[in-house]
């Protein structure tokens, strides 16, 4: 009865924030905002809500005596392990802390059991007929940053941040700045050939990755950390940033040839999430001409694609759209897009827009999900109520 009357009473708070959202916007395309030209209550209510509802699914992913259930999918446990930390350091609950370290040391037992510390994703079919299981970025990305950020927050663990460095070094890898998109997990070898540069939310993601490891093994292992700081230089100076667009957009790969079975907003997205992490978790890259390109980005984020996110309906003018790119987002097909979405508006400052889309999101969150739904929900989540805006 009390979970009950609790959901309730925050589905009630939700739809306050969401029409007091609605009130802020114009009827025009959404224009840049800070903290201050919000409304006094809004940021306030929208940070308990989230707060309490991010508590509640965190809590029901908890037993009794503080373990936690079987998280499933690619990045479940990475991004499940830094969602516990980020809201431990929030809340200094002990039983958020167990947890993230319990999930944390899993993903480094199950990287261990490998050969090259790259975790199997799945069966890939390589040119020639000959299939592979397959392991990699955007997810390798994923679960290594986020238990680098645990065991470098933790102290004590040098030998296991090593180990997660060795991995993202010795990964695929081409001097021209990107790295495989998939490799063969048993023999370490790229599925296609070097020559072919990488999906470019799969090489940002090992940027990201790469970048922040540089940093938490700089005093540790500094050949280690020198040789993954010029990767991940290479990779965004030399080939990301170059290849953005005037607009801000990125494409789905370093070049404009995309399929048109492809989502290419989606995947901008986390290209622009995953670059947005490695700012927030190595201040080395928090410099003019990185900041440059992720404020084109965030930009092109709230006047393309905000207006197309629930409860936006449009129109909007798709520019670089594929046949693959839905005409619009819906928390209930694409909920991971809303998150996604609402953390690039609040790290750009644009707050109000933020605020609507995270709000339509919140009322659907999948409270209680083990599986990459609710990872996908309670990473950004916690990455929000952990940025300076919200602290």
């Amino acid at each position: 009865m009390i979970a009950a009357a609790l959901k309730l009473g925050l589905q009630f708070l939700i739809g306050l924030l969401l029409g007091a959202t609605l009130n802020l916007r114009s009827a025009d395309a959404p224009q840049k905002a800070d903290a201050d030209s919000v409304a006094t209550d809004s940021l306030p209510a929208f940070k308990a809500a989230l707060r309490a509802t991010l508590t509640r699914h965190l809590d029901t992913l908890l037993g009794a005596d503080g373990s936690v259930r079987a998280m499933k999918g690619k990045t479940a446990e990475g991004n499940g392990a830094l969602a516990f930390y980020l809201m431990f350091e929030l809340t200094r609950e002990p039983r958020y802390r167990q947890a993230a370290l319990s999930l944390a040391d899993q993903v480094l037992k199950d990287m261990r059991a490998t050969k090259f510390g790259v975790l199997p994703i799945k069966e890939k079919d390589k040119p020639g007929g000959t299939t592979i299981v397959g392991g990699g970025p955007p997810a390798l990305g994923a679960y290594t940053s986020s238990v680098a950020y645990i065991l470098h927050k933790e102290g004590g663990r040098s030998d296991d941040l090593r180990y997660l460095a060795t991995v993202l070094d010795r990964y695929a890898w081409n001097e021209s700045g990107w790295w495989a998109a998939t490799i063969d997990v048993k023999t370490g070898e790229s599925k296609l050939p070097m020559t072919k540069p990488s999906i470019i939310n799969k090489t940002a993601a090992m940027a990201m990755a790469a970048g922040i490891v540089s940093g938490y093994v700089r005093d540790i292992d500094p050949v280690l950390s020198a040789s993954l700081k010029r990767k991940t230089d290479k990779c965004i100076y030399e080939q990301i940033i170059p290849a953005q667009l005037a607009d801000g957009f990125w494409h789905y790969g370093l070049n404009e040839n995309d399929p048109k079975n492809k989502d290419v907003y989606g995947y901008f997205m986390l290209t622009t999430k995953e670059l947005m992490t490695l700012q927030r978790f190595n201040p080395a890259y928090r410099e003019e001409r990185l900041n440059a390109a992720l404020q084109k980005a965030q930009t092109f984020a709230l006047q393309q694609i905000a207006p197309m996110t629930e409860p936006n309906t449009g129109p909007a003018p798709r520019p670089h759209a594929t046949a693959g790119t839905p005409k619009g987002y819906s928390v209930q097909d694409e909920a991971k897009r809303s998150y996604q979405l609402g953390l690039i508006l609040f790290e750009g400052g644009q707050v109000n827009e933020g605020l609507r889309i995270m709000s339509a999101a919140l009322a659907q969150f999948p409270v209680g999900n083990a599986g990459q739904d609710g990872s996908h929900a309670a990473e950004p989540s916690a990455l929000i109520l952990s940025s300076p805006l919200f602290r």
